[in-house]
């Protein structure tokens, strides 16, 4: 797949929390090629320190941080091993969550509702908290929120997922109007069907290819799809766009 250079993003600091495995990853992969400084993130440590040393051994800057940034403390924490690195976060990704198993309404328990929306939607709230007053100091800054097709259309995930990411598009229009007088932009991307382990393990051949069939590009998405289109909401590329959402699973959603 040809991939697009983004060269200001060189030097910049860049966060991106649930990034020991899957599309984060590969965003940190793809964000240290662009010479940027790559915190890895995530709570999986074997994971952070597998996905530091593939970036270290292609001559990338980063280092890893495990943090559960559903937890303000160690959030702090974390943006102290940060600044003691590296300095102020320039580019926050909030990549973390995911708990979109189906589960229908009537099958889901009060416990569940309040882990999915703490995981996919409080945490970024307190990741943004976090990391957005430095950013507001020095009037500059750039925020991608991952978001989910689930919070575009009703899907095949529970209606707690679903609502999560319809917040996170809500948390991410009211970012933008509040921080763009500070020179910080606030954009989300909204992924279908990215192909990752879980999708390997859990999707049949046919379930796969039923998936194909009902995008207009007849493909599944790559990892490197969500890191490219992050990078650009990232870059100077995309300096006139904020308070959008760049739906990225090839035409499923139009809207």
């Amino acid at each position: 797949m040809k991939t697009a250079a983004y060269p200001d993003l060189a030097k910049r600091v860049v966060l991106i929390t649930g990034s020991s495995k899957a599309l984060g990853a590969e965003t940190a992969r793809r964000f240290a090629a662009e010479g940027t400084k790559v915190v890895v993130n995530g709570r999986d440590q074997r994971g952070i320190e597998n996905v530091v040393a593939s970036i270290r051994a292609e001559g990338g800057e980063c280092i890893g941080v495990a943090a559960d940034v559903t937890s303000a403390a160690e959030l702090a924490t974390l943006q102290s091993k940060i600044r003691d690195r590296f300095g102020e976060v320039d580019v926050l990704a909030a990549f973390a969550g995911g708990l979109g198993s189906p589960v229908p309404v009537r099958d889901l328990t009060e416990e569940s509702w309040r882990n999915t929306l703490n995981a996919d939607l409080t945490s970024k709230f307190l990741t943004v908290k976090t990391f957005a007053p430095p950013m507001k100091e020095k009037r500059a800054g750039n925020i991608v929120l991952m978001s989910s097709a689930s919070g575009r259309l009703v899907s095949q995930g529970s209606a707690a997922y679903g609502a999560a990411q319809a917040g996170t598009l809500m948390l991410m229009r009211h970012l933008a109007q509040e921080l763009g007088p500070f020179g910080i932009r606030v954009n989300a991307i909204a992924p279908s069907i990215v192909r990752n382990e879980k999708i390997d393990k859990f999707m049949s051949p046919e379930m796969q290819a039923k998936a194909v069939e009902s995008r207009p590009l007849r493909r599944i998405g790559e990892p490197t799809d969500v890191a490219q289109a992050t990078l650009f909401l990232a870059s100077e590329a995309s300096a006139w766009i904020t308070g959008e959402t760049l739906d990225v699973n090839g035409g499923k959603v139009m809207l």
